[in-house]
């Protein structure tokens, strides 16, 4: 039995987290903490005073119970693992799965020992990861030695191969297994060189370097391997790991190389001969130089090109044969030739002997402080496109000059009859006036007026096919712009074609000129109704739709994006193919002589285009025409409604207008405008003379300012007026705007423009609308 000191409880034994087992001189339990009374599901009073025999009946303790006699016979401590000793005792972790642990044992007190201390340390998480590396360590290994392509071999003492990788199987002609279990040796030729390689390695000398030795395969043939071997042990037993390298294919080159070099002679010999063969009978001509152009060697193609003798080449200089012009082209291919190695590309003009030259184009490479080059005559070629161009500068400029006749052309024709029509009413009434004959001047004011209204449009179709027609753009829905025009269309088109409008739900909004863009669904409207004589169908819709990439129209291109259409399609004759590759050009026109200009389709052109859109069109013989208006879709909100009311008064209050214009006679018209309308009025003729005006103290309520001014135009003028006066309300007078096309660019709050030629009604309600405004 244990002494009293040593039989006493502790409080401290029990928390410990290791197993404690305090044992007696006769193999009784003196003491059993908590922990083990825990992991065996036996209390601590069920074990004191048994022996771990009667406590576990059925468990292996011979070696346990040897640990514990020599410790209490003889003062040895001793370390059980569980790797050599698996399953001691029954023990179960707290989550009920089988513990794995080590067990210590050791003396206690001095001699004679009569107890010792039984310690269990718990294993099981670090053992289960280490299993878990060695598996991961283990798959990582195989993965690498089955997926690698050469042959791999584990051998154990006994030259028995343990281990064979795909590769082997490959190298060697056997199944895996069939490899497993073989000797080593029987897989060489010479199996005493095998044994030479491995029985050094398996004694523990290293290869110095890989061995060559030549492999059997199962169907006997030889093959070649490169030999590489080290050693490693696991659990007492030694093993030798080959690689063999397969280099079959090396020593296949290498008794290539050799029967090369055993003919190499005669190969150069046959090379140089070609070469010479080549230099001499080549037409282009070929260069051996220093990189500073002198000339080393030339070829015979060089006299028969350029006349001049091998004698005068040699030594002389690439630059003494050079067209003048060309000096820097050459200095720069020298140049980069002497930085670089790589091939160089140039042409070069070279003079004759006869006094002319030749298109060189040069393939050049720098080695040493010499350069070679080949050149090829390339002065057909040259001729050839310089030809082609000035054919095709010539076919441009005839066709150029084919438009311009067919446009001025149009233009004389129209404006001659125009101006016919204004000079000879007003002729008729100069005379009438002169004769004091009024009973009928009416009649030739109306004429003159109307012939001068056709001219203004006219204008206005010629710009908007330029895109350079002034535009008013407001946000707006086409679906409201489209049922406004119905009632129109429908006394336009006349009882036989059946009108069918077709608006889109959830149409987007626009920005464009609303007016133009009435007059283009007019046009078109107008068109079909003359392609159907004997009446059809026409359908108006509108849509949205979005392009996710660059659409082709003819030889246009629709940019990607979002937009809404407004698409006029009939049930017309249609337009043939060679003329609808026509349609859009001004003048153009398949009406008799007087019922058509030829501007209708390309001022709908030009106006889509200047409001950033695209005019499509597609039409069949006997089946009708469609023709689609793309404006781009407008994300903001649209602006409130204009008030329809007719506004009566329209005359000034003497408010001080400051007109600017360079044209005495609309400057005169638009002054006496002003003064019969009730306005102060205050005359320049150009920006600097309204500068001083601004720059004054006298009262402004409106600057009217034409946009094309001589020197500072009206524009800049607007810009320098705003300078002096920020709140200046302003009016642009403009027919033709090269930098400000659309009002949207320069327009701001409280500035307006009119376009001319304008009704002078049109002019003053402009006037009072931006004097009205706050």
């Amino acid at each position: 039995m244990c002494g009293p000191d040593l039989q006493r409880p502790s409080v401290v034994l029990d928390a410990l987290d290791t197993g404690l087992i305090l044992l007696g001189r006769d193999d009784r339990i003196v003491h059993w903490n908590g922990w083990i009374a825990a992991a065996s599901a036996i209390p601590a009073e069920a074990a004191v005073g048994r022996t771990l025999a009667e406590l576990f009946p059925e468990a292996p303790l011979a070696r346990l119970n040897s640990a514990v006699q020599q410790a209490v016979s003889a003062g040895a401590s001793s370390v059980l693992t569980h790797s050599l000793h698996p399953g001691m005792l029954p023990l179960k972790t707290r989550t009920g799965r089988t513990l794995i642990f080590n067990v210590s044992v050791r003396p206690l007190g001095g001699q004679p020992f009569d107890c010792c201390l039984v310690q269990i340390a718990d294993v099981t998480v670090s053992t289960e990861r280490e299993l878990v590396l060695r598996t991961r360590q283990k798959a990582r290994y195989d993965a690498v030695v089955d997926s690698a392509p050469d042959a791999v071999l584990t051998v154990d003492a006994d030259g028995v191969i343990q281990l064979a990788n795909p590769a082997a199987a490959r190298e060697f002609g056997y199944a895996q297994h069939e490899l497993v279990g073989q000797s080593a040796c029987l897989l060489f030729a010479d199996a005493g060189e095998w044994n030479g390689i491995w029985q050094p390695v398996l004694d523990g000398t290293d290869l110095p370097r890989a061995v060559e030795l030549v492999a059997r395969r199962k169907d006997g043939s030889p093959s070649y391997v490169e030999v590489s071997a080290s050693r490693w042990q696991s659990e007492q037993r030694v093993f030798v790991t080959a690689i063999l390298r397969d280099v079959n294919e090396r020593r296949a080159a290498e008794d290539a190389l050799r029967t090369l070099n055993q003919t190499l002679e005669r190969k150069v010999a046959e090379r140089t001969a070609d070469r010479d063969r080549m230099w001499r009978l080549s037409s282009d001509v070929m260069l051996v130089a220093q990189l500073d152009g002198r000339i080393n060697a030339v070829n015979p193609a060089w006299t028969r090109l350029f006349g001049w003798s091998e004698d005068v080449l040699i030594s002389a200089n690439l630059a003494d044969f050079l067209v003048p012009e060309d000096q820097p082209l050459l200095q720069a291919a020298l140049a980069s030739l002497s930085a670089s190695t790589a091939p160089q590309l140039f042409e070069l003009r070279l003079t004759t002997l006869k006094q002319g030259s030749r298109w060189i184009a040069w393939s050049a490479v720098s080695d040493g402080g010499l350069f070679q080059a080949v050149g090829r005559d390339v002065t057909s070629e040259r001729q050839a496109a310089k030809a082609l161009r000035e054919a095709e500068d010539a076919l441009r400029q005839s066709q150029k000059m084919e438009a311009i006749g067919q446009l001025t052309g149009g233009i004389a024709h129209d404006f001659n009859n125009l101006l016919t029509g204004i000079i000879g009413s007003m002729e008729v009434l100069k005379r009438r006036i002169a004769a004091n004959r009024f009973e009928d001047i009416q009649r030739f004011m109306d004429a003159a007026i109307v012939s001068a209204n056709r001219a203004a449009a006219l204008t206005h179709r010629l710009l908007a096919f330029a895109r350079r027609q002034p535009l008013d753009p407001k946000a707006l829905n086409l679906n409201q712009l489209m049922g406004g025009m119905e009632e129109l269309l429908r006394r336009t088109l006349g009882e036989q074609v059946r009108l069918s409008i077709v608006l889109g739900e959830g149409l987007g909004s626009v920005v464009t000129d609303a007016h133009q863009l009435e007059n283009a669904v007019l046009n078109l409207a107008i068109n079909a109704r003359d392609a159907m004589p004997d009446g059809g169908e026409l359908t108006i819709t509108t849509r949205n739709t979005s392009l996710a990439a660059v659409e082709r129209s003819g030889t246009e291109e629709i940019a990607p994006g979002e937009y809404v259409v407004v698409e006029v399609r009939d049930s017309g004759t249609g337009i043939p193919a060679e003329v609808l590759a026509k349609v859009f050009e001004p003048f153009f026109t398949t009406k008799p002589i007087g019922q058509g200009t030829g501007l209708g389709l390309s001022m709908i052109y030009g106006f889509a285009k200047q409001s950033r859109g695209h005019v499509t069109i597609e039409s069949r013989v006997g089946e009708g025409t469609s023709v689609a208006i793309y404006l781009p879709l407008y994300e903001g909100d649209l602006p409130a409604g204009i008030s329809t009311e007719v506004v009566d008064l329209v005359r000034g209050s003497g408010e001080t207008v400051l007109l600017v214009e360079d044209d005495p006679s609309v400057r005169l018209l638009i002054a006496e405008v002003l003064r019969e309308l009730g306005y102060a009025c205050i005359e320049v003729g150009d920006g600097a003379g309204a500068m001083p005006v601004l720059a004054s103290n006298a009262r402004l309520d409106l600057m009217i300012t034409d946009i094309g001014l001589p020197g500072m135009n009206g524009r800049q003028l607007a810009e320098a007026a705003r300078e002096q006066r920020p709140g200046l309300k302003i009016l642009f007078v403009t027919g033709y705007a090269e930098h400000a096309i659309q009002s949207n660019r320069m327009e701001d709050e409280g500035t307006m423009m009119v376009t001319k030629p304008f009704v002078l009604d049109a002019l003053a309600l402009k006037i009072r609308e931006l004097i009205a405004l706050p």
